[in-house]
């Protein structure tokens, strides 16, 4: 049984081209089927060009992101980089498509005062979130279970996204929530044994 017969055109380009980067050979499935639908010499033309539009989007995309970090706008970027395999609209789209998400990616891992800011409020009202979610369950359950802390944490860190408008890669971010777990499990643990 031949695990390339039922796939297209482009699944097989993709299957050939991976199978070239990883062994420097195709094996002798791909063989029979290259042989069997009489690919000629377009077929390795096509995965020749995908392996090319493959390494130049790379490349383009290495270079977006180097100068996002830099702090540099769309408007700085898109005239400084040129390709010779794609042509202006396909780049114009594709420097745009990487700009979006590189600067998204960057202002989201930026810590700043306002990100510390709204960490530290998110760790108190995500606290409070958390004593709240925990009290209730072990009221409910009567029981505490170190099972719950993964429930808890995803309370408080939805709580502390919410404030904080940033997800859970920012290292304010991962720390206010790690924390006010912490805290809800401490403070929760009391409250059930009466000590609080």
């Amino acid at each position: 049984m031949n695990i390339y017969k039922n796939f297209s055109e482009e699944e097989l380009l993709i299957a050939y081209n991976e199978l070239l980067d990883n062994s420097g050979k195709i094996n002798r499935d791909m063989q029979e089927i290259l042989t069997e639908k009489s690919y000629n010499e377009e077929f390795f033309a096509k995965a020749n060009h995908k392996k090319v539009l493959v390494k130049e989007k790379g490349r383009i995309a290495f270079e977006v992101n180097k100068m996002v970090e830099k702090g540099n706008f769309f408007e700085e970027i898109e005239p400084t980089i040129s390709s010779d395999v794609l042509n202006d609209d396909e780049l114009f789209n594709f420097i745009l498509a990487k700009y979006i998400i590189f600067k998204s990616n960057h202002e989201n891992d930026k810590v700043d005062k306002k990100t510390l800011y709204k960490s530290f409020l998110g760790l108190f009202v995500g606290t409070f979130a958390g004593i709240s979610f925990l009290y209730l369950i072990v009221t409910f359950l009567q029981a505490f279970s170190f099972f719950f802390l993964i429930p808890t944490y995803v309370v408080c860190y939805l709580v502390i996204k919410k404030i904080t408008g940033k997800t859970r890669d920012n290292l304010a971010v991962f720390i206010s929530t790690f924390l006010a777990t912490t805290f809800s499990a401490i403070i929760s643990f009391l409250f059930t044994e009466g000590l609080f």
